[in-house]
């Protein structure tokens, strides 16, 4: 019987925490994606400032993606819940991000430094594609 009440105790806790996990809110692919575009604008505006480089067209692109994801979380349920979650993940890719660029401007492997640079500018070419499009530049 002691074995029963065991089972028993263990299934209502499993499908309690099952229910609570479900009814959790979580971010949306799409805020996930436009959190990790504004993390790694940062990461790179930051880099910029560091090597006294142009921080103008990064500041310009981290803001852009922040009113985006203001505007994709606006009507979320538990936006409060969904934030800190989103700010987690932000820290994550800022750092990812800030890591790549480290490796692919002071990497002593020239090997690693050309993948992290390849690597980076493709994440970044995929954010700018969500604002602009597949327009070539200078035409």
């Amino acid at each position: 019987m002691n074995g029963l009440r065991t089972y028993l105790a263990a299934l209502l806790l499993a499908f309690g925490s099952a229910l609570h996990a479900a009814n959790t809110a979580s971010p949306s692919e799409e805020a996930l994606t436009l959190a990790a575009c504004q993390a790694r604008y940062t990461a790179v505006l930051e880099h910029a400032w560091l090597m006294q480089g142009d921080t103008e067209a990064a500041a310009m692109r981290r803001d852009l993606f922040a009113a985006m994801l203001a505007a994709a979380l606006h009507d979320a349920p538990d936006q409060n819940q969904i934030k800190r979650q989103l700010i987690s993940f932000r820290i994550a890719q800022k750092h990812a991000a800030s890591g790549l660029l480290d490796t692919a401007r002071f990497g002593t492997d020239p090997r690693r430094s050309r993948i992290a640079l390849g690597v980076i500018s493709q994440q970044l070419s995929a954010c700018d594609r969500l604002v602009i499009g597949r327009i070539p530049l200078g035409a």
